[in-house]
């Protein structure tokens, strides 16, 4: 990854999570990119051993060799990842997408595991925290200014509760 921007670490494992892109910077030009230029990525990393794992967070998308997608798959996808939030167990990791407008569930290795591909929540969410005693994930909606307070065991977002955002009117035009 070259752009990592939230940690997490698994309480149970002490494994390390990051979430972040991976820019296909090597591939010079357009015709060479073919739309294909960034990778949404966790990387799970063993603090003992410094051994790694990479993983796709959109593996539908895999092996990238569709130019267009429908909507639906698209619909599937996070982007620009930003927080990660592990529960208790160490079963389960929550992350939000800033340019996707969701949180995807992933398993104590990596993987998809949420009810649905993805939870829809606010614009812009970044920050995540869990309340898991009362059954609840509280998601920061930066470009909305709001907070999306979600159903843990339904991964659904149940309420959006604004907040004031004191951004200049230019900056929220901008956004």
């Amino acid at each position: 990854m070259n752009i990592c921007a939230g940690m997490g670490v698994n309480p149970v494992s002490g494994q390390i999570a990051v979430v972040g892109l991976d820019g296909t910077n090597e591939v010079r030009f357009e015709p060479n990119v073919k739309g294909r230029f960034v990778h949404v990525e966790v990387a799970l990393v063993d603090p003992v051993t410094l051994t790694k794992t990479v993983k796709d967070l959109n593996p539908h998308l895999l092996p990238y060799t569709a130019q267009q997608l429908p909507q639906s798959e698209r619909d599937k996808s996070i982007g620009d990842p930003r927080g990660i939030a592990w529960n208790a167990a160490g079963t389960r990791a929550y992350v939000t997408g800033m340019g996707s407008g969701n949180v995807v569930v992933l398993d104590a290795a990596g993987e998809r595991a949420g009810l649905t591909s993805t939870v829809p929540v606010g614009e812009g969410p970044t920050g995540i925290v869990l309340d898991e005693a009362r059954d609840r994930i509280y998601v920061l909606n930066k470009f909305g200014a709001s907070i999306s307070v979600v159903s843990l065991s339904g991964e659904s977002e149940l309420a959006r509760v604004a907040f004031f955002d004191p951004s200049p009117p230019a900056i929220k035009a901008g956004r």
